[in-house]
């Protein structure tokens, strides 16, 4: 049927290549023609020839390619159900695997028992230990203790490895060793960071597991670094020197100022101003107070020291009848011998204005030191109401996010007022003594005016009856 058809094809192939040329050859000259039918017809068959082979070159081309590729799709097919199987095989091994490690698990666990509770507590106790031996001043003796601690909450706290004897007893010592060090007074080499921030190695003398001194001067134990950092700011004379003392061992037994805290007291205490500090903070307002204190203290000590002396004299002229004129009662009592011989009316009225020359004499100064009394406490209230308006002010600009900041402004406000009432107070006991002083010997002037009045008047009155 094929061969047919292709008879067919070329036959009416060469019939449309016979007319072309017929038509051709009616339209060339005759002269031009070169080829004849048979020449055509040959030119034809040839071309056929070739075309038929390369169609069946292509063809099989095309059968060969046409067989690999369902080579190439068998051998894919073959390569996913091979790894289909291999999956299969692991996904059992897996979910086999996975039985056996939980069963392992299980099994584990049984054993163990209360030894896991135990491996918890422990890990606890680790962690509490290193937290410790972190904040302790021993770990500047004995540094490097916190890395056994880690390794040993890494173990407790893993299923695959169990902490072993030797690391309990480890942390039994350890817990020992900072029983015991902390108990004692130890010399030894540290490293010291200076205020400056230069590190220096010197000795120092560590105080049971709160304090450490160093030239008689505290430090503290920096967590974050791990290292001794000298105070900045010490506490004061007061607590330094007895530092100084038990460093160079001078007594076998001696006083010395414990920080509870490990620290922290020192220094809020060395942060804490001064009194000349308090005095600057206080500012013109507040050395106007301490003048006026001197003032009013020096003035009392003054009036106290006269009039002691005037009481002595007086006292001593109550011992003895003849006039002094060195003193206030020998003074009314020459007036009385000059207008002895007068009448009592008018003697009375010689020892009243005798008396009352006297009185400026010993009150002299008093109601001074009363006013400065007064006046110290309301220029405090004055340099604390100007330190509020400048906090205020301050607080407008900068707002009130920084409670430091107002709580300085505050504090600086409040210094006046305290220094008012430093003032004030001696000043108002000491008026109280220079004045009741004053009363004192100003009454025993009049209590000896009286007396001399009455005396008077009996004898004018025996002297009548006479």
């Amino acid at each position: 049927m094929k061969f047919n058809c292709l008879n067919s094809a070329r036959q009416f192939s060469v019939k449309i290549l016979a007319t072309a040329c017929v038509t051709l050859s009616c339209m060339v000259p005759v002269e031009a023609e070169t080829l004849n039918m048979d020449e055509l017809l040959n030119l034809v068959e040839q071309g056929q020839a070739r075309d038929d082979h390369q169609l069946s070159t292509r063809l099989k081309k095309f059968n060969i390619a046409k067989f690999d590729q369902q080579r190439l799709l068998n051998e894919a097919h073959g390569q996913r159900t091979e790894l289909e199987l291999q999956s299969a095989q692991k996904e059992a091994s897996f979910a086999k695997n996975e039985q056996q490690i939980s069963q392992a698990q299980e099994q584990l666990n049984e054993r163990l028992g209360s030894l896991k509770e135990m491996f918890g507590v422990l890990q606890q106790v680790a962690g509490d230990t290193k937290g410790i031996f972190s904040g302790s001043v021993v770990s500047s003796q004995l540094p490097g203790r916190e890395k056994f601690l880690s390794d040993l909450i890494k173990v407790a706290g893993s299923s695959s490895q169990l902490p072993s004897m030797a690391n309990l007893e480890q942390l039994w010592f350890e817990l020992q060793r900072e029983m015991t060090m902390t108990g004692g007074v130890v010399k030894y080499q540290a490293d010291v960071v200076l205020p400056s921030g230069e590190t220096v190695n010197k000795q120092v003398v560590r105080i049971g597991g709160f304090n450490v001194v160093a030239d008689g001067n505290y430090l503290v134990w920096d967590t974050d670094t791990q290292t001794l950092v000298a105070l900045e700011q010490q506490p004061g004379s007061r607590y330094n020197r007895s530092a100084a003392a038990l460093e160079q061992e001078k007594f076998a037994l001696s006083g010395f100022w414990l920080d509870p805290s490990r620290g922290q007291l020192l220094q809020i205490m060395g942060q804490s101003a001064g009194i000349g500090e308090r005095i600057t903070q206080g500012g013109v307002v507040g050395y106007i107070i301490l003048c006026l204190a001197v003032i009013g203290v020096l003035l009392a000590l003054v009036r106290m020291i006269i009039l002691g002396r005037e009481a002595a004299r007086i006292k001593k002229q109550m011992q003895d009848d003849t006039p002094n004129s060195n003193n206030a009662l020998g003074r009314v009592m020459a007036v009385y011998q000059a207008n002895m011989n007068s009448d009592t009316e008018t003697l009375e009225l010689h020892l009243g204005e005798s008396i009352s020359m006297e009185i400026p004499a010993l009150s002299r100064g008093i109601n001074w030191i009363k006013i400065i009394s007064v006046v110290a406490p309301l220029l405090g209230l004055l340099g604390t109401v100007t330190g509020m308006i400048d906090v205020f002010e301050t607080m407008a600009l900068f707002g009130t996010g920084d409670p430091k900041l107002m709580a300085g402004g505050i504090s600086q406000a409040l210094i006046t007022t305290v220094l008012g009432l430093v003032a004030a107070i001696p000043c108002v006991f000491l008026h109280t003594v220079t004045n009741n002083k004053s009363r004192e010997l100003i009454q025993i002037l009049q209590e000896r005016a009286t007396g001399i009045l009455a005396r008077k008047a009996e004898q004018q009155h025996f002297a009548k009856a006479a």
